[in-house]
């Protein structure tokens, strides 16, 4: 027979791997991975990508119907032609069409997931963008000297892509606008003068 001396360390052992196995079944399950966090400053654009040699770029304005193509535009930081679909090579250039999304110093597209390929020729998902309002006729003489100053910029670094008048405004495509060069140009010419057109925009999230 045992001596309620011997009894005691067990009965302390026992409750000790009680508490082992209750703090087991205690912990937190592990989750599942979550998707990556997204910069809040993403944009993206369905646009023409080319590469002839010196690195991928965004082909935001005119493209150049020769074969290889030709364009000018932002070079994009992190672009990889082997995780991407459907492009086409020819003398040393290679190509395509693609949604990117990723982040804009304003020299440079950071890509921020990995591209996918789209049909420019398919029927558009994306939800158009909305008519101007007819402009004030009034404005014809403030129209045209914002034209006039546009032209001029054309071509630089921070210039518009494209340039026209539309529906009695100016209508100016740039990279991209948040706000700011909208709000400058009302302040230059007055609202409803120049109407500015991004063609990096907020991604979704998604």
């Amino acid at each position: 027979m045992r001596s309620p001396a011997a009894v005691a360390p067990l009965i302390v052992a026992v409750a000790l791997l009680g508490g082992c196995a209750a703090g087991s079944a205690d912990t937190a399950p592990i989750s599942a991975p979550t998707a990556p966090e997204r910069p809040a400053d993403e944009l993206t654009a369905r646009t023409f990508v080319l590469d002839s040699g010196q690195g991928a770029e965004l082909c935001l304005g005119g493209v150049g119907q020769s074969l290889p193509p030709t364009c000018g535009g932002p070079p994009i930081e992190g672009w990889d032609w082997a995780d991407v679909d459907d492009e086409e090579s020819q003398s040393g250039s290679t190509w395509g069409d693609y949604e990117v999304f990723g982040t804009w110093d304003g020299t440079t597209f950071t890509l921020t997931r990995t591209p996918e390929s789209y049909d420019p020729r398919a029927p558009s998902t994306e939800a158009p963008l909305p008519e101007p309002t007819p402009g004030d006729p009034g404005n014809a003489e403030a129209v045209a000297r914002a034209i006039e100053d546009y032209a001029r910029q054309m071509g630089t670094p921070d210039g518009p892509l494209s340039l026209g008048e539309y529906r009695g405004r100016a209508s100016v495509q740039v990279i991209h606008d948040d706000g700011t060069r909208q709000a400058e140009a009302d302040a230059e010419y007055g609202e409803g003068v120049v109407e500015v057109w991004s063609s990096l925009r907020p991604a979704d999230g998604g």
